[in-house]
């Protein structure tokens, strides 16, 4: 048997037959997707090998398994979730769980959950997996330590009793892929090293003057392990991350870490910038090559930010295409995960160039997601001011109009952006939800390719701790349902304008996968309405009148303009 058995969330396995915004799929109610419905749209499920092997894992999990392999001598497997029972006996010493979003209490599965109080696909299945741990655990006599990480840690710290329910020895938080051969020996000796590691969290706290700062908070029962902040292991540099050795979900490959822009809900703009030089990230992407991934699909919280030099986020496009030229000689395609808005606006080449290079166009468009948030001036300057760099809120245009050129330069270069908004801002107005509701209105009059998606706040950047679930349904203004409502409308027009045309099954699943999208856009639009109606005349007027809610004009550089600069644009492959 083997020390190390590494698995991870299963609904962190799909693959959603590869079709955008699938992805969030699992955020979504258990009570009203039935498991055929769930089933059938999460496939392919990630493949395994004979032995129970998965042949293609998240790419957390693939950092975690290259520290181990590199850097100690336990033996390790990354199991199938479905499958890590047959991993796990009386020699096994440690199980590793990567997770995003454990317990439902994600941004979005607050919104699609009616604030956590429906369970979610995401939890069943987390649920189902541990159980199975336990299951084989008790079965085979096994008393390894069940360490749970990834970027859904946090849930833990509101949910505690949750550690135990679930049979979860330890909760690790940050970034450990560079250490963890280290935590998993001490654990393994139950010997830790504290001036390395802690147990304990982060958390936030405000001075006398009332504004915040990270502090650490100490666990005497040991559930929580963080790095520890004194410790001369700080911090991962990028040459001692190690490349990945075996190939991760649909081609992911780091190129940074960090954002720069500290948006105060964000915890992902805590850390520092850092970046992978376009040769580290070739290794990755030859690494998923041989798995037969002929893709590459960027890891980055902020493509624009790569390799920036600029205080005010001027994109540094040599860096980026020259990183794309590297990449691209080895695959058919490569994409980021997320971007911004802002650098696009004001530097419209920057996304042109990159299109070009992976030969984007009317049958090979470039998904990203992107955080539109609001389209409130007064919430973009009080708690992400840096986003519209590097242009100025006020200075160079009003947010919604750096937005609506920003989008008109994305699509003029076939990308179709996938943007998330924010619900429940400290100081939002019902003013401000019809700034948004008017932005999405008007993008969508121009016919241009985006969906919106509503999430609720939370608070996991220089914020992290405070008012961090926030509970939209409780306080649910008319103008807020009214901004719902009109986001999941524009789904339905994408579903209905684009949906089969960028899915990637062959003709029959197409129909299938796109008619069962259709079908179930009308049904939630439909529930919505009525769901709204019955709060109140209120709600039922202010759904009426965003249906046609257009409160703003933005001429911007013409769409046709745009597109034909796209057409004329050289940028050497």
């Amino acid at each position: 048997m083997v020390q190390v058995v590494l698995t991870f969330d299963p609904s962190l396995g799909h693959r959603f037959h590869d079709f955008p915004l699938l992805s969030f799929l699992p955020c979504a109610p258990v009570k009203f997707i039935p498991s055929p419905i769930y089933y059938y749209l999460s496939l392919p499920d990630v493949p395994f090998d004979e032995a129970g092997r998965a042949l293609l894992a998240p790419y957390a999990i693939r950092k975690i398994e290259a520290c181990l392999v590199k850097k100690s001598k336990l033996q390790v497997v990354v199991a199938h979730p479905k499958l890590v029972s047959r991993f796990i006996g009386p020699d096994t010493k440690i199980i590793g769980v990567n997770t995003m979003d454990p317990l439902g209490l994600g941004p979005l599965t607050l919104m699609f959950n009616n604030a956590g109080r429906e369970k979610s696909w995401v939890t069943k299945e987390f649920e189902d997996l541990m159980q199975r741990i336990q299951v084989a655990k008790k079965n085979t006599g096994c008393r390894a330590k069940v360490v749970v990480g990834g970027s859904g840690e946090w849930e833990f710290e509101h949910r505690p009793e949750m550690i135990e329910q679930l049979g979860i020895d330890h909760v690790v938080q940050g970034e450990m892929d560079d250490i963890i051969h280290l935590l998993f020996e001490q654990l393994i000796e139950d010997s830790l090293d504290h001036s390395i590691f802690m147990y304990g969290h982060k958390t936030t706290t405000f001075d006398a003057h009332g504004r915040p700062f990270i502090r650490y908070v100490k666990d005497d029962a040991g559930r929580f392990i963080c790095r520890n902040p004194a410790s001369r292991y700080r911090l991962p540099k990028i040459e001692d991350i190690p490349t990945i050795v075996n190939p991760a979900i649909s081609g992911q490959a780091e190129i940074m870490r960090g954002c720069g822009i500290d948006c105060d809900f964000c915890e992902v703009t805590t850390r520092p910038l850092r970046y992978y030089p376009p040769e580290k990230v070739v290794e990755e992407v030859l690494v998923n090559l041989r798995g037969g991934i002929n893709n590459a699909w960027f890891v980055t919280d902020n493509q624009w930010a790569y390799m920036v030099r600029d205080p005010m986020f001027w994109p540094n496009k040599e860096a980026i295409f020259r990183l794309y030229r590297a990449v691209m000689q080895h695959v058919s395609k490569a994409n980021p995960m997320h971007a911004t808005l802002a650098p696009v606006a004001a530097d419209p080449e920057a996304a042109m160039g990159v299109a070009k290079i992976v030969g984007a166009g009317p049958d090979k468009h470039i998904g990203v997601q992107i955080g539109l948030e609001t389209g409130s001036d007064k919430l973009v300057l009080k708690h992400m001011v840096n986003k519209a760099k590097p242009l100025k809120v006020g200075v160079d245009g009003t947010w919604a109009e750096i937005v609506v050129e920003a989008q008109k330069v994305y699509n003029a270069a076939y990308w179709i952006p996938a943007y998330t908004i924010i619900l429940g801002q400290e100081g939002e107005t019902d003013e401000d939800s019809w700034d948004t509701i008017g932005l999405i209105n008007y993008m969508a009059s121009l016919n241009l390719y985006f969906t919106v998606t509503p999430m609720a706040l939370v608070n996991l950047g220089s914020l992290r701790g405070t008012n961090v679930l926030t509970d939209v349904y409780a306080n649910l203004t008319p103008a807020q349902a009214a901004l719902i409502y009109v986001c999941w409308r524009n789904t339905k027009r994408m579903a209905q304008s684009v949906a089969f045309k960028i899915a990637k099954d062959n003709f029959l699943f197409r129909i299938l996968t796109t008619t069962i999208l259709n079908v179930g856009a009308n049904f939630w639009l439909d529930r919505l309405e009525k769901y709204f109606a019955r709060l109140g005349k209120e709600y039922e007027k202010a759904i009426d009148k965003a249906k046609n809610y257009v409160h703003i004009k933005t001429m911007g550089t013409d769409f046709n303009k745009l597109r034909q600069m796209y057409k004329a644009m050289k940028v050497s492959v």
